[in-house]
């Protein structure tokens, strides 16, 4: 018997892309990388791609958390890749979860990082290693990958692409 023990949900959907529009998109070469991103510059959405929005991260975590909650757009922004452009290893403090909504792509160039990867590495020095360092998910064009704000994460040199981030916060009711 195997079992998967502490495991970290990732969930991955399809969505209409075309619905997601940021009323205001200023953007700027941002981070290390200097990818081109609307980060830190007020982006929003209109008020139906807010609600579509929603309602579809709500819809997707619902399968998992059983008590009755709302969810809450703490940040959003879009990032334009040319060819060449990465991001840097990061997380998104200050909220639960995060997702990355694939809005223009050939190939997902996202990865994701084992928490633990500083002790697989110390434990497991030679080609033995039975915990997986990280994950590539394959994502296409028109869907949305949605995880844990804690989970460290890079994006690998793209070519012209387009995502859409942002974080939310879970609020149990009553």
């Amino acid at each position: 018997m195997k079992l998967n023990l502490f495991s970290i949900p990732i969930y991955i959907s399809n969505i209409d892309e075309e619905k997601i529009q940021l009323n205001k998109s200023v953007v700027k070469k941002t981070w290390f990388s200097e990818t081109i991103s609307s980060i830190g510059e007020g982006s929003e959405l209109n008020e139906e791609s807010q609600k579509y929005l929603l309602k579809k991260i709500g819809s997707i975590l619902l399968k998992d958390i059983k008590k009755k909650f709302e969810i809450k757009l703490i940040w959003i922004w879009e990032n334009h890749y040319k060819d060449g452009d990465f991001q840097e290893q990061h997380a998104h403090p200050g909220s639960h979860m995060s997702f990355i909504i694939y809005k223009k792509i050939d190939e997902s160039k996202t990865v994701f990082f084992n928490p633990t990867i500083d002790l697989i590495e110390s434990y497991y020095q030679n080609d033995y290693q039975p915990i997986e360092k990280s994950f590539k998910p394959e994502c296409r064009q028109g869907q949305i990958i949605i995880f844990p704000s804690f989970l460290k994460h890079m994006v690998q040199k793209s070519k012209d692409s387009i995502t859409i981030a942002g974080n939310i916060e879970i609020n149990f009711k009553d």
